[in-house]
């Protein structure tokens, strides 16, 4: 199958006697249109089949499809980039998470530090 259609359900049998392949046309100039295909993809052992199951489109709505095309692939870029900013902003706060902990048990070690130099003064006076 070509990276410009998709394939569906199919109705229609080819000269192989197989049913035939059904896509949807992707490219600019065919966007929307729906083909039969022989399921036979070499050359050898297909019959040939391809044709067009329905009529060429009005050039309005070949551009709406063109349009929307577009603007599918304009979004699946953002949200490519979205995604890889969420996973930068995922990595950044692992090891803002990690220096925090570092500080924590620095500061818990600190304040521990000072309750035992504090605990010997008191003894001291108290002595």
């Amino acid at each position: 199958m070509s990276k410009n259609s998709i394939a569906s359900d199919s109705s229609c049998r080819c000269g192989c006697g197989l049913i035939a392949n059904h896509f949807v046309a992707k490219t600019p100039t065919n966007a929307g249109r729906r083909f039969y295909k022989c399921p036979n993809f070499d050359e050898e052992s297909s019959c040939g089949l391809w044709e067009w199951r329905d009529q060429n489109m009005p050039p309005h709505v070949t551009m709406v499809i063109r349009n929307l095309n577009n603007s599918l692939k304009c979004v699946e870029v953002e949200r490519n980039y979205l995604k890889k900013m969420v996973a930068d902003l995922e990595d950044v706060f692992c090891q803002e998470k990690v220096k925090l902990k570092n500080i924590v048990a620095e500061m818990e070690g600190i304040n521990s530090a000072n309750l035992v130099a504090v605990s010997k003064t008191e003894d001291n006076y108290e002595g």
